[in-house]
């Protein structure tokens, strides 16, 4: 039976050619799954996807004539063996990635060149330069009115507040503005899928059913069947509906739990809506006092409140983003995962390369985490723990080879 692919936010792959030059399979970018696995345990990975979920909440809509899933390069190994760490038995290119996270984590050097490695893309560099925008034209303004930047003269000095303030006002109304109609149906459907966890909630309790180990991991028809099931059918296709749906716009959301992520929580995705939406709505109130009024009937106190309002209203939602993403790491357990993997294949070591099965076939027949983005209807027999993980059919495994 067929993988589908969990929805993951950037593609990762280790050749060094340029990414509009490959073929888009699995021979140039690895699965989904293994994306998955590194941004748990690579800092590097990690910070690409925090960015890159940010960006795709606070600037970038989600429309199809562009892609939102940036591609990022893993770098060569090609490390000398020393007494405390001997050479890699690793032939594949991902073992030796892996093993080198796991046992030099270096998680400032590796956060700085996911940084670099967000920033290199088409999305990293758009958002850069928003971004130093934003901070240089705020920081002059912050200046100016703190006369550190002192023209001494008055109607120069507020000339340049005025200047400062409309250009600042400018580059929040691009995305205040311009994404609302997104933002509004965004509220929308985790508002649903908010109520339907409530509604979950309220019906187990009624119906005598103990409550589910993670409220926010609502259980699903589409990959458990056998499950019991308190909401109606058209409750439950709507629900799935909204949360692939909202998945699409807000990649850093997760429906359900898997083998290396935790759900996220409907009231932090709830909390996160909001925030945007009072971006837009502080953004309307300052296009209004600074377009409707000029600099000497505006009252100082409005563009003072207003544009940092605006401006906090979007850091919250990013740290947030980055805050929530972190909450739902597996990290120990992925991590004792791949050591378990990476030790098998020392034991191996002295058998020809062939023999040692490379970490992504690992993870790929042992640890393929379940996915709730699909476009078909295909009801694949899975079974969920204690944890609320979906898990996909256990395969036939060789205890020789264990």
């Amino acid at each position: 039976m067929g993988r589908r692919r969990a929805g993951t936010v950037l593609s990762i792959t280790t050749s060094n050619q340029d990414s509009s030059l490959l073929p888009d399979d699995d021979e140039t970018h690895h699965h989904d799954d293994i994306v998955e696995h590194l941004d748990v345990i690579d800092p590097q990975v990690g910070t690409v996807s925090s960015l890159t979920n940010a960006a795709n909440s606070i600037v970038f809509p989600p429309l199809s004539f562009y892609s939102r899933k940036p591609v990022v390069y893993l770098p060569s190994h090609h490390a000398q063996p020393t007494a405390s760490r001997p050479a890699s038995v690793h032939s594949d290119s991902l073992d030796r990635h892996v093993e080198d996270v796991l046992n030099s984590p270096s998680k400032f050097r590796r956060t700085m060149m996911g940084v670099w490695s967000f920033l290199k893309t088409p999305m990293g560099i758009i958002t850069g330069i928003y971004g130093f925008l934003v901070v240089f034209w705020g920081a002059g303004l912050v200046l100016i009115l703190g006369k550190a930047i002192n023209f001494h003269n008055d109607n120069t000095q507020g000339f340049w507040v005025e200047v400062c303030s409309q250009i600042m006002n400018g580059l929040f109304t691009v995305t205040g503005i311009g994404l609302i109609p997104f933002r509004v149906m965004d509220s929308y459907r985790i508002f649903k899928i908010w109520h339907y966890k409530l509604r979950t909630k309220r019906l187990r309790a009624k119906a005598g059913l103990p409550q589910l180990f993670d409220r926010d991991d609502l259980p699903d028809p589409e990959y458990d069947p056998n499950y019991v099931h308190v909401l109606t059918d058209k409750q439950q296709h709507d629900l799935h509906r909204q949360q692939v749906k909202f998945h699409q716009s807000q990649t850093w959301y997760r429906a359900h739990g898997t083998e290396t992520h935790r759900v996220r929580s409907s009231n932090t995705a709830l909390l996160i809506c909001l925030l945007n939406d009072g971006n837009s709505i502080f953004q309307i109130m300052l296009c209004a006092t600074m377009w409707g009024l000029n600099r000497f009937q505006r009252p100082a106190w409005s563009t003072g409140i207003l544009i940092p309002a605006s401006f906090l209203c979007g850091i919250f939602s990013g740290v947030f983003i980055w805050r929530g993403g972190a909450k739902t790491k597996r990290t120990q357990k992925v991590e004792e995962m791949l050591r378990a993997a990476l030790e098998q294949a020392h034991a191996q070591g002295g058998a020809p390369a062939t023999l040692a099965p490379p970490l992504n076939e690992y993870i790929n027949e042992y640890h393929t985490p379940a996915t709730y983005v699909s476009n078909d209807h295909e009801k694949p027999e899975t079974s969920v723990d204690e944890e609320m993980l979906i898990h996909p059919p256990e395969p036939t495994i060789n205890k020789e080879q264990v």
